[in-house]
């Protein structure tokens, strides 16, 4: 049997499993399908044959419309890092509507951004906005502007949100993520493989470049982060180059730490982006950074120097701040109380499991844990950047969607884990028991590659 018909065979097993136990969802689907593009709001909420939809959600459990509970370990994307309906939050939404929902210049707003300044080093002044993406697209306007130069640095492997400019090179590859991205689009985008300096040197050589853009975690690639050295040595040749260094800490911020990726590594870029967990499940993101390069979307500004425009309609909705300011005010209690030191814990725990599951049927696993977050892959080794970017995601796929099946809830085409404060040590043993019940019930062996010294008898 070629890999090919075992991979069609084991994904008609799978994929009946998931119909047996999912009804409703399959019924809400082919409803929304009539009115909803694709029948959900977002491409990675799509997964084949369909994806769930969930009804309710408490602490670290998900319940879908057959009423099945889940551990979540999506976790809206990453967003709910305090977890489902944290108390601190909820109090926090529920006394916004007595004072209106969007305010001119709500005095909140100035709050949020306080505590910003406070906990991310970077953030001497900060504009807030309504997600990650729109965060990417202006802190790149900011610095073009305040470079007067147009290109962009980003790394093979990373992810910067939907503005066109940056969907591309979401792999090892120049390929960009689907159609309607333009020549012009991607034209002020640069390419440059992650942990080689001298690339990015030639990329900076030209002298046309504004920004490096960097997520520090790695995420979208399998959390490849480097070290506080080679942050410094990117932000040092950026520099060197006459561009900015811009985090993106999108995934990487308030979650690593309380002050992100920038208290981590000990290095301070020149600006930052943030959204999901800044919110803890309501919808804001944020642009931090040093002064005088902020300065550019200040409109009294009296000092000579370019202006770029940057405004939205809900920029400051009064829940969204409310959210945040409570969901900041928990990460610092949380890091004071050694939350953020269990959660890292927790994640190699389920790291650990789940490699050592597949192990025990003989597959080659291995996993990258940074902080609450962890990714598999499906590989006796080399574990490295280059190697695992190249590897057929197709059986790590079908393995989330059969973890589906075992009451875990991931998202198949994505390969996270998420944590939140609210997972405990019952939660992680319940997904390594589900993986090994997968892995009991669904013959993986035929399309994955054997533990390391072994090999598969079929």
């Amino acid at each position: 049997m070629t890999q090919d018909t075992a991979l069609l065979e084991l994904s008609a097993d799978v994929q009946a499993a998931y119909l047996a136990l999912t009804p409703a969802s399959a019924a809400w689907h082919e409803r929304a399908s009539r009115v909803l593009a694709g029948g959900v709001s977002g491409t990675v909420r799509y997964w084949k044959p369909y994806p769930l939809s969930m009804m309710a959600g408490d602490g670290a459990w998900v319940t879908d419309l057959d009423g099945r509970r889940y551990v979540d370990h999506f976790l809206c994307g990453a967003c709910l890092l305090p977890g489902h309906r944290n108390p601190a939050l909820m109090e926090a939404i529920a006394a916004t509507p007595q004072h209106g929902s969007l305010l001119l210049n709500d005095v909140l707003s100035c709050d949020l951004a306080e505590r910003v300044q406070a906990m991310v080093p970077c953030a001497e002044r900060v504009r807030l906005l309504n997600s990650g993406t729109e965060a990417v697209m202006s802190a790149l306007r900011f610095a073009r502007a305040f470079t007067g130069r147009p290109v962009v640095i980003k790394f093979y492997g990373t992810y910067h949100g939907q503005g066109d400019d940056m969907l591309f090179g979401l792999d090892a590859r120049d390929r960009r993520l689907g159609a309607g991205i333009t020549d012009a689009a991607v034209s002020q985008t640069r390419l440059v493989p992650f942990g080689h300096p001298e690339a990015l040197g030639v990329a900076l050589a030209a002298g046309d470049v504004a920004a490096v853009l960097l997520d520090p975690s790695m995420h979208h690639c399998g959390l490849w982060a480097g070290t506080a050295d080679d942050y410094a040595a990117i932000r040092d040749a950026a520099h060197a180059a006459g561009a900015l260094l811009i985090f993106d800490e999108v995934i990487s911020g308030f979650r690593l730490e309380a002050g992100g990726a920038q208290t981590r590594w000990g290095v301070v870029p020149d600006l930052a982006v943030f959204a999901k967990a800044f919110g803890g499940g309501e919808k804001i993101g944020a642009v931090a950074g040093q002064a005088d390069i902020m300065a550019v979307a200040d409109p009294a500004r009296t000092t000579p120097g370019p202006f770029a425009f940057q405004s939205g309609t809900g920029n400051d909705v009064r829940n969204s701040v409310a959210a945040a300011i409570a969901a900041l005010d928990f990460y610092k209690a949380q890091e004071a109380s050694g939350g953020y030191k269990r959660l890292q814990s927790l994640a190699e725990r389920l790291g650990n499991g789940l490699s050592q599951a597949f192990a025990e049927h003989g597959i080659g696993c291995q996993y990258n844990a940074l902080g609450p977050m962890v990714r598999l892959f499906l590989t006796a080794g080399p574990k490295t950047l280059d190697h695992c970017l190249a590897l057929d995601p197709r059986a790590l796929n079908l393995f989330h969607l059969a973890l589906i099946t075992e009451g875990v809830l991931t998202l198949p085409g994505s390969n996270d884990f998420f944590l939140s404060f609210a997972h405990r040590e019952d939660e992680i043993d319940h997904v390594i028991a589900a993986a090994g019940r997968v892995l009991n019930r669904f013959d993986f062996r035929a399309i994955t590659e054997p533990a390391e010294g072994g090999h598969h008898v079929h």
